[in-house]
């Protein structure tokens, strides 16, 4: 299965379970940025809101993959604005398999999943299923066998 991983990072710990799972699956992966970088509080009041930022030229269309996978830190419980603008514009979604990577740096209850999932679904696509790390496994080092499991449930 031809996947690709959309990462969003802003402290380098998503990206560093990203890269780890795409080792795992050899999946192709893209960084998600905004245009403008904001203040912490500013980014977490705007996912909060569920509010969308402008993001420099990635991978939208996704009709060469078979699966994409997107890759977020959880604010607010929720995904970030620049997350938000990328799943508004992806494109040749129909019928792809789709999942969703979280971590936080808590480990209680989020929301984030949900939206993602949520939006992919309404593109047409099918969700296999959701990672979420908070900050016990990131500590532990307990993520890196989370990500090898969730990694098995791509590997064809």
């Amino acid at each position: 299965m031809k996947t690709l991983i959309a990462c969003y990072s802003y402290s380098g710990r998503t990206l560093t379970v990203s890269q780890k799972l795409q080792g795992h699956i050899n999946a192709d992966l893209i960084r998600v940025e905004p245009v403008k970088d904001r203040w912490y509080m500013i980014k977490a009041v705007h996912a909060y809101l569920e509010k969308k930022w402008p993001i420099k030229p990635c991978t939208t269309d996704i009709n060469d993959y078979d699966c994409l996978i997107v890759s977020c830190p959880i604010w607010a419980s929720r995904t970030p604005p620049g997350v938000n603008q990328y799943l508004e514009e992806l494109e040749n979604t129909s019928g792809k398999k789709c999942a969703a990577l979280v971590t936080m740096g808590g480990n209680g209850s989020q929301i984030a999943t949900t939206q993602i999932r949520n939006t992919l679904e309404d593109k047409g696509m099918e969700f296999i299923d959701k990672l979420v790390i908070g900050k016990t496994a990131q500590e532990s080092g307990g993520w890196e066998a989370m990500t090898q499991e969730f990694a098995e449930k791509f590997i064809e």
